[in-house]
């Protein structure tokens, strides 16, 4: 049965969702609406327009009649666009995919959100992201000690963090391997609320925020935005390295973010068969 799709955010991962259904990639899923506060982007919009219907005010979004029709919504914008419409969306019974996970550091607004979910009987789903793992994570959570990311991109990939605001570092200064950020998960999506996201994917499928250690390094010398990931615990360790390409569009964006959306999608399209849970 095909699936109505509504996409809040028309950057790299908005971008690469509608042209993955542009070629079909994605069986019985339709996107027929795309909000941006931003009206100029719908310029560059490459698709037909007679069956996606364009939207830069979202209350004219919310009540249309193209919205009341809508099953999924992905958000795909940034961590203000999940906190500024998300409980909207979820009264209204849709399936929300939020990208920009790092809303959920407000562990109180989560809550909310999840009470609310289950009060309106839909779902919030959470794509794996710029990373691998995370199935594994959550299933050994109960016997988890430790869990570190450290996350090295290109100082290019993290222009316009707010970290650099009230640091000495200068980003246009870094010409060797730096070390920006040494804490936990709750503190790092503050200071680099485009960059790790992950962090907080992973704090929440494991044990927490607070106990999740974030390590932040800019190097010049790579081309790709690199995660590592340790968890060690009563089950034994996982080590994770995943390094990514970053979105040609967005630097700031690793590019396998734009396909775990894509993918997690065509789970809900696709529902017969799956791998992994």
């Amino acid at each position: 049965m095909e699936k109505r799709v509504g996409i809040i955010g028309y950057g790299s991962i908005g971008k690469e969702i509608i042209a993955a259904t542009r070629r079909h990639e994605i069986p019985n899923a339709k996107i027929v609406a795309l909000f941006d506060k931003e009206s100029t982007v719908f310029n560059s919009v490459d698709y037909d327009t007679g069956e996606l219907h364009l939207f830069s005010d979202f209350d004219e979004f919310y009540n249309s009649k193209i919205y009341s029709n809508i099953d999924i919504i992905i958000e795909c914008a940034s961590k203000g666009a999940v906190k500024e419409y998300g409980m909207k969306i979820i009264k209204s019974k849709k399936v929300l995919i939020v990208l920009s996970v790092g809303a959920f550091s407000d562990e109180d607004y989560l809550r909310e959100l999840q009470n609310l979910s289950k009060l309106n009987n839909t779902r919030i789903l959470i794509p794996t992201g710029a990373i691998a793992g995370l199935d594994s994570i959550r299933s050994v959570k109960k016997y988890l000690n430790t869990v570190t990311i450290v996350t090295t991109k290109n100082p290019k990939s993290l222009v316009g963090a707010p970290y650099f605001k009230s640091s000495k570092i200068r980003i246009d200064e870094i010409s060797k391997e730096t070390v920006l950020f040494e804490g936990n998960a709750a503190d790092a999506i503050e200071l680099f609320p485009a960059n790790v996201n992950v962090a907080v994917s992973i704090a929440l499928a494991g044990i927490g925020l607070v106990k999740t250690q974030v390590k932040i390094v800019a190097d010049p010398t790579l081309s790709v935005n690199k995660h590592e990931i340790v968890g060690e615990g009563a089950f034994g360790k996982l080590h994770i390295v995943v390094q990514n390409i970053p979105s040609p569009s967005n630097p700031r964006t690793s590019y396998l973010a734009s396909l775990s959306a894509i993918e997690c999608l065509r789970g809900l399209c696709n529902e017969n068969f799956r791998i992994g849970t």
